[in-house]
């Protein structure tokens, strides 16, 4: 009788840990954040810089791309103009104001960022709002990797807002250099099904 007591309480227990565990998985899941990478080791340069920017374009619904946790860069970065802020980690830009941030960058080894989305709902779809991250060498004109000849850019990155507040938007990635790898953060709900399926394994062998 106490054994199964124990049993039980233990029971308990495993299920009350798996669901603060799952829940907290949940709380830190975020459905719009990409992971990118970039092994700059073929671009055949010791150092240079990256660029970014987000395209910009009157009366559209304001859009932002944040980018945080960046491994591999140096210093302070040459922002032009006021459509780029400082946030903890990182940088916003906007595209409702000229934006653009040159890094400067040793080359040979993975670059790496988080990149996020947000903005206004578009009803309609008009507008997509691009993200542009280019490299160059130490001249700061001379483009590098495997880019888009027609923008330069290693990779391209389009925003499509949700149609309704609270709706989440689209990313599409266009990777022009092989590279570059953009990974997509678990959503909660790829969160929750990992969680059910150990809570129903857990449960399987207690049972």
């Amino acid at each position: 009788m106490r054994n199964d007591v124990k049993h039980k309480i233990a029971s308990l227990l495993r299920r009350a840990a798996l669901a603060l565990a799952l829940a907290t998985g949940c709380g830190l899941a975020s459905a719009g954040v990409v992971h990118v990478t970039i092994d700059t080791a073929s671009f055949g340069a010791a150092s240079g810089f990256l660029d970014m920017n987000l395209g910009v374009s009157g009366a559209v619904p304001l859009a932002t791309a944040t980018v945080t946790n960046l491994v591999g860069f140096q210093g302070s970065p040459y922002i032009d103009s006021w459509g780029v802020t400082a946030v903890a980690g990182g940088w916003r830009f906007r595209n409702d104001a000229s934006n653009d941030l040159f890094q400067s960058v040793d080359f040979g080894g993975v670059l790496s960022f988080d990149l996020t989305f947000a903005g206004a709902v578009d009803p309609m779809t008009n507008y997509i709002s691009k993200f542009v991250v280019s490299a160059f060498g130490s001249d700061g004109f001379t483009p590098l990797g495997h880019y888009d000849p027609m923008t330069g850019a290693l990779a391209e990155f389009a925003w499509t807002p949700g149609l309704t507040a609270g709706a989440d938007g689209h990313v599409f990635a266009n990777l022009s250099d092989p590279h570059v790898r953009a990974v997509p953060e678990p959503g909660p709900w790829l969160l929750i099904g990992i969680g059910c399926a150990a809570l129903a394994l857990t449960r399987r062998r207690v049972v």
